[in-house]
C-alpha cells in the first residue's frame, strides 16, 4: 500500500508541476507562430486553388462557363426570343450537369479512398 501511495503522490506533484510551468504557454506559442510562418512562405497559386475545390464545384463553374457561352451565342444563331430563352435554360442546365459530373468524380475518388 505505501508504494502505491507514493506512486500516487509523486504522479499528482509532477501533474502539479506541469500546470505550473510558465514554459508551456510559451511553447505552444512558439509552435503556433511557426506554423502561421511557413503558411505565409507558402506561395500562392490559382492552379493550386482551383486543385484543392472539390470536382463538384469546378464542374459546376466549367458548366455555367458553357451555359453562359450558349447563352451568349445561341441569341445570334437562332432568331431572337427563342435564343434568348434556349440560353437561358442552357446556363443552369450547363451548371446543373457539371455539379453533377463532379460529384460523380468526387463519389468515385471517395469510395477508391475507402477501399484502399
Amino acid at each position: 500500500m505505501p508504494s502505491q501511495d507514493q506512486e500516487r503522490l509523486q504522479r499528482l506533484r509532477d501533474q502539479q508541476l506541469r500546470a505550473r510551468d510558465p514554459l508551456t504557454k510559451q511553447r505552444r506559442m512558439d509552435k503556433e507562430i511557426s506554423q502561421k510562418q511557413r503558411r505565409m512562405r507558402e506561395s500562392f497559386s490559382f492552379g493550386g486553388m482551383w486543385r484543392d475545390l472539390p470536382h463538384r464545384l469546378r464542374g459546376a463553374f466549367v458548366g455555367g462557363l458553357i451555359g453562359l457561352a450558349v447563352l451568349l451565342i445561341a441569341p445570334s444563331l437562332i432568331e431572337a426570343p427563342w435564343g434568348l430563352c434556349l440560353g437561358a435554360f442552357a446556363l443552369p442546365f450547363a451548371a446543373l450537369v457539371g455539379f453533377l459530373l463532379g460529384r460523380y468524380d468526387d463519389s468515385m475518388e471517395d469510395i477508391k479512398k475507402d477501399l484502399h
